[in-house]
């Protein structure tokens, strides 16, 4: 299915409460939470680094045809909460595979690198949109039909309420993921020259910029930590 991709024209801040790194468990690995200190950040619990998911093209295929109602419905959570082959996957596979690698350490080595990373941050958001669009018109078409007739089942009509929640959910964890991802990102550019790696420990030579980094490593990772609860994006390291 083509999915048309175009690449669009180029923070939030608190206070640190607990300076303390510490692992968020989720369906996956563990999810480990950054640690501030007066001159870096402390992104991991150990000094082996991440490795960034495999994750090459695929030639997508055509869905089957739906015969049901009840299909119709489980097909609201295929590629959220349940998994599929990668070559029906049309929107959540190409989300993943433009994510990979965003928090790969070369972003903070080689600008181009990070330039191609802020660059698919915001084709997986373009990508985002055409998905919750095509989910929204789904939805929408669902409900005429069970607001019209009354042969579906009632247990369709409640997996469709759940659907409906769980779809809806899952679509602002998303978006929250991507765009965390993207913040840091740019940070990381508007700043050239400031980063040091020493992994675990990311060294920053300026004190308002190692506070917002650590601000925006908290906000990434608890946006990991939501999006990994859905299984099929569960392998996603950044």
């Amino acid at each position: 299915m083509p999915i048309l991709l175009s690449i669009l024209a180029i923070m939030v801040v608190f206070l640190p409460q607990n300076s303390h790194a510490r692992k968020v468990i989720t369906s996956g690995a563990d999810v480990v939470m950054p640690e501030l200190l007066s001159t870096s950040v402390i992104i991991d619990d150990d000094d082996v680094r991440p490795v960034d998911p495999n994750m090459g093209t695929v030639d997508y295929k055509k869905r089957l045809p739906l015969t049901s109602m009840k299909e119709r419905v489980d097909r609201l959570i295929q590629g959220v909460q349940k998994g599929i082959p990668p070559e029906f996957d049309h929107y959540g596979y190409e989300i993943r595979r433009y994510m990979a690698h965003v928090g790969n350490l070369e972003v903070f080595e080689d600008e181009e690198y990070l330039k191609d990373q802020i660059r698919n941050t915001r084709k997986a958001e373009i990508i985002y949109n055409y998905w919750k669009k095509a989910i929204e018109q789904e939805v929408t078409a669902i409900e005429e039909i069970i607001d019209t007739d009354d042969s579906v089942p009632f247990s369709v009509r409640t997996a469709f309420k759940q659907n409906k929640v769980t779809v809806r959910t899952f679509l602002v964890s998303l978006k929250s993921w991507i765009s965390s991802n993207e913040r840091i990102l740019l940070h990381i550019f508007d700043n050239p020259d400031i980063f040091e790696v020493y992994y675990p420990e990311i060294i920053i030579a300026s004190p308002q910029a190692n506070v917002e980094f650590y601000n925006l490593s908290v906000i990434r990772q608890t946006k990991l930590k939501d999006i990994r609860a859905y299984h099929p994006f569960s392998m996603m390291v950044f």
